[in-house]
C-alpha cells in the first residue's frame, strides 16, 4: 500500500479544518458545533459499529493492555520525576506534563491513520487499548493533580477524585459506543436494516468530521515558548513511549506482528489535545503542553509515515 495515500488526506483533511478556521470561514461556535457532532454521535456511532460487526477475539488480550500500559504509567511517574527535579514544576504542572508525554491522540489521529493502513483487524487492539486510555490516563493526572501534600494545591482524597472521575468517565460517549457495540456483538443482536443504513451513512462522516476538528483545534494553539520543556515532552511521547511499547510487545509478550504495529503506532501518537484541557483547566504548563501538542502533530506526518514503512504497509 501507497503510505502518501494514508497519510497525505489525514493530515490535508486536517490542514483544511485549520485553514478554514484561521480564514474565518469556520469561527469558534462552528468548530464548537461540529465537535460536539462527532464526540456525541458520529464517533460513537462508528465504534458501536465497528464493535458490533468485529470478530472479537475468544479470551480478552491481557498482554496487549500490559505492553501498551505498564510503559504508559511508568513514563507517567518518570516525567512528573523530571518536571520536578529538572524543570522545578508545581505538583500539578508535573501531572498535567506527565499527561502530555503519555497521552496519545488515539481517537481523532490514530482512529483515522490506523483504519486507513489496517483496516477492520487493526481496529479491534486499538479500540481495546483506547477503551481504557481516558479512564487511566485522566485518573493519573486527576490524581496526581488534586491530591497529596507536598503542594498546597493538592486537598482533595484519593476517593474523591476516583469518584468524580469515573462518574465523568462512565458519561463518556466515546466509551459507551464501544461498550453498547461489544454487548451487542456477545449477545448476537441483529440490527435493522434501516438502522443499520443509517449507522453506515453517520460512519462515513465521522472519521473526516474528527480530523476536521483536530485541524480546527489546532488553531488555537500557538508556539508559545518553554521549548526545552516542550522538546522533552515530544522526545518522551514519540520516542521513548513507543520504543517501550516495542519492546514488551515484539519481545516481551511476543504479540502477533499486527497488534505489535497498532501498539506502537500508537504509542508514537502526537500528544492528544485532552492534555492541553487539562493544562488550561489547572493553569499549569499551559505553554510547554500547548506547544508539544502543535508541533508533535506536525511532526507525526513523518513519523507516522516512518513507522507505516518499517511495519511493511
Amino acid at each position: 500500500m501507497d503510505i502518501l495515500s494514508i497519510i497525505v488526506p489525514v493530515f490535508l483533511i486536517a490542514i483544511i479544518g485549520y485553514l478554514l478556521t484561521w480564514t474565518g470561514v469556520f469561527r469558534a461556535r462552528d468548530v464548537e458545533g461540529l465537535t460536539r457532532y462527532v464526540f456525541s454521535v458520529a464517533l460513537p456511532v462508528m465504534l458501536f459499529d465497528s464493535m458490533y460487526t468485529i470478530e472479537l477475539p475468544a479470551a480478552f488480550q491481557w498482554s496487549l493492555m500490559v505492553a501498551y500500559y505498564l510503559p504508559t504509567i511508568v513514563l507517567f511517574g518518570a516525567t512528573a520525576v523530571i518536571g520536578r527535579v529538572v524543570f522545578h514544576q508545581t505538583r500539578r504542572s508535573r501531572a498535567v506534563f506527565a499527561m502530555g508525554a503519555s497521552y496519545s491522540n488515539t481517537v481523532l489521529i490514530g482512529l483515522p491513520i490506523i483504519s486507513a493502513a489496517w483496516g477492520e483487524a487493526g481496529l479491534l487492539p486499538l479500540l481495546m487499548i483506547v477503551t481504557v486510555h481516558a479512564a487511566i490516563l485522566f485518573l493519573l493526572t486527576t490524581v496526581l493533580a488534586e491530591t497529596g501534600t507536598s503542594d498546597t494545591e493538592g486537598r482533595t482524597t484519593v476517593t474523591g477524585v476516583v469518584v468524580r472521575t469515573a462518574a465523568g468517565i462512565v458519561r463518556n460517549p466515546i466509551l459507551i459506543g464501544i461498550a453498547t457495540g461489544v454487548v451487542a456483538n456477545l449477545l448476537a443482536l441483529r440490527v435493522p436494516e434501516p438502522i443499520d443504513a443509517t449507522f453506515r451513512l453517520i460512519r462515513g462522516s465521522a472519521l473526516p468530521a474528527a480530523l476536521f476538528v483536530t485541524g480546527a483545534s489546532l488553531r488555537e494553539f500557538r508556539v508559545a515558548g518553554h521549548l526545552s520543556e516542550a522538546g522533552v515532552l515530544i522526545v518522551l511521547k514519540m520516542v521513548v513511549h513507543p520504543t517501550l511499547v516495542w519492546i514488551l510487545a515484539a519481545y516481551v509478550f511476543q504479540l502477533q506482528p499486527l497488534w505489535t504495529a497498532v501498539a506502537v503506532t500508537t504509542a508514537a501518537l502526537p500528544t492528544g489535545i485532552n492534555a492541553s484541557v487539562f493544562a488550561r483547566k489547572y493553569t499549569a504548563a499551559v505553554a510547554p503542553v500547548a506547544t508539544a501538542t502543535l508541533l508533535s502533530t506536525i511532526l507525526a506526518v513523518v513519523s507516522t509515515s516512518v513507522l507505516l514503512t518499517i511495519f511493511g504497509v
